[in-house]
């Protein structure tokens, strides 16, 4: 049986309706590194790997992506996903959907200091 560190954030696959997901709150955003850039960069005009990639590297560094997916994933609606979130295109967001899969963020041995 492997032991995680103390503190570590864990994240899991769960199912849309999985009651034992957690959600997150909002004071996540505050030590995004995304916070204070200008939004356009997470909207590119399209998927393509060139045009994703900017705000691919923003969010590969961020020490929030986790609980920034997991909250983009239960509230984002369907019919309308734009944008680069916790380093996803929409339509990786939407194969996580179709699977009916969400992210539970939870911390192992307490908070993360």
């Amino acid at each position: 049986m492997t032991t995680q560190p103390i503190g570590r954030p864990v994240l899991r696959l769960v199912p849309i309706t999985d009651p034992t997901a957690t959600t997150t709150d909002a004071r996540w955003r505050e030590d995004a590194a995304c916070a204070g850039l200008d939004t356009e960069l997470f909207f590119p005009v399209d998927d393509r790997v060139a045009s994703v990639e900017a705000p691919r590297r923003v969010c590969r560094g961020c020490p929030v992506r986790a609980a920034c997916l997991a909250d983009v994933l239960a509230t984002e609606d369907p019919a309308r996903r734009y944008g680069i979130a916790g380093g996803t295109t929409p339509g990786e967001r939407r194969v996580l959907h179709r699977a009916g899969l969400t992210l539970s963020v939870s911390t192992v041995g307490g908070d993360v200091a």
